[in-house]
């Protein structure tokens, strides 16, 4: 921890906190002991964490979800890039090697969390290249705290080739002018955010603004609605219900990444995950594209699970009873979007990294949908979306969690519910129950 205050959080000039703490320096040799593996020595990888994973705040249980799931994407990533590429699709890079990684995005993971993670020691990532193809990539990462070699999560991770839409876009148009029939023909469309995102996208000074826990890295905006009881609750139908904040990563995506080449005597280029955007200058428009995806999926499992207690009709803070997440699956729908502050690449020419623009107010909408209850688990869906262009779909989180409701809250939600009629029926004449 130490470490990570004064490399990242204390560093002069700052640096890119997110993408700092998401850094991982492929080991070389297997560790001793290796964990078990019946894959060859090629088909797998070893990475280690150039910092520790963080809790979510000081008060709570273990690393927060989003930080193993960003420094185990990382991981996994660092694998495809300098993946060597299949033989009918090989291309040589500036090094003179035959690789194709760089062009290559994460489209969806699914994490498990085993158990809860530790500051007493920096994750191992042994990465598992289950696949390689021409257009996708996958990956079975098992996270260990170093310490004790205890298996804390795992991910499956897969990557596509150019996952931008307007770059597919422009293929198409090329494969028309030259007279070649595509293979498929570009046909779009997206879900559109539900009335509160109209509500309060021009007007966030009426949200909660909070600037509080992960170290800072994200800034919520909250309806009063959120601080309210629901008006005519009804638990038959609170799963049809879909409620949405707003939250902005607090971050320069374009700032250097702390030089671990030099302070621990040669990691290889893969210390800073990827070699770019290092002490050495501005990250490249490839490089702010990673880093951009590593932030969303570091916000990806921020506060959302925290307004369950809405899903019962009842106000935040009526209940300090917790939850923890049992698994975390993350759909990444496109590259092109814009999140943290000041984002400058070296290669401002290439207009698919959509680079952030100098406005600090790149927020993003997330719609919850609490959709089941029960068994001591709760499902949610979380739909993300940028405030631009009408609001677009982005990433789509399915997660379950586990927990217990007390019995106080259990009978405040069955009050609110009750005063639906007198009779504590509903009107169609089907009983809910909590």
């Amino acid at each position: 921890m130490d470490v990570l205050q004064k490399e990242v959080y204390e560093a002069t000039p700052p640096v890119s906190r997110i993408a700092a703490k998401a850094s991982v320096k492929k080991l070389l040799h297997p560790p001793s002991p290796a964990p078990s593996s019946s894959l060859d020595p090629p088909s797998r990888e070893f990475y280690e964490g150039c910092y520790v994973v963080e809790p979510w705040s000081s008060t709570s249980r273990g690393t927060y979800g989003g930080d193993l799931i960003c420094q185990g994407l990382n991981a996994a990533w660092q694998s495809v890039i300098n993946r060597a590429a299949p033989t009918s699709n090989k291309t040589n890079n500036s090094n003179g090697s035959s690789n194709d990684g760089a062009s290559f995005q994460p489209h969806s993971l699914h994490a498990y969390f085993v158990r809860a993670g530790s500051t007493e020691s920096v994750m191992r990532w042994e990465v598992l290249k289950v696949s390689d193809s021409r257009n996708f990539a996958n990956r079975c990462v098992l996270g260990y705290q170093s310490h004790n070699n205890s298996l804390v999560v795992t991910l499956q991770v897969s990557f596509t080739k150019d996952n931008c839409q307007i770059a597919k876009q422009r293929q198409f148009e090329q494969q028309v002018a030259s007279g070649t029939m595509p293979k498929s023909w570009p046909v779009v469309f997206k879900r559109h955010p539900g009335p509160m995102f109209y509500q309060y996208r021009d007007n966030l000074h009426r949200l909660d603004i909070r600037t509080r826990y992960y170290g800072g890295h994200l800034t919520h905006g909250i309806p009063q609605e959120y601080y309210e009881p629901s008006d005519d609750f009804n638990l038959a139908t609170t799963g049809d219900q879909e409620r949405g904040f707003f939250v902005k990563i607090n971050d320069d995506l374009g700032a250097r990444i702390p030089n671990k080449d030099e302070r621990d005597g040669g990691y290889g280029s893969n210390a800073n995950g990827g070699g770019v955007g290092t002490d050495a200058g501005a990250p490249s428009a490839t490089e702010l594209i990673r880093r951009k995806y590593l932030a969303l999926a570091y916000a990806s499992d921020a506060f959302w699970a925290a307004t369950w207690i809405k899903a019962l009709g009842l106000p935040m803070g009526t209940t300090t009873a917790a939850n923890v997440s049992l698994d975390h699956t993350l759909y990444f729908h496109d590259s092109n979007f814009e999140l943290g502050r000041a984002t400058k690449s070296t290669d401002d020419s290439n207009d698919n990294s959509n680079n952030s623009s100098n406005s600090d107010n790149n927020w993003l909408y997330l719609e919850t949908q609490f959709v089941s209850m029960g068994n001591n688990r709760v499902l949610a869906i979380v739909n993300f979306y940028t405030l631009a262009n009408d609001g677009k779909l982005i990433a789509t989180v399915v997660q379950e969690m586990y927990g217990f409701v007390p019995k106080d809250v259990a009978d405040k939600s069955r009050q609110l519910h009750d005063k639906v009629d007198n009779k504590g029926k509903l009107k169609s004449g089907v009983d809910a129950k909590l």
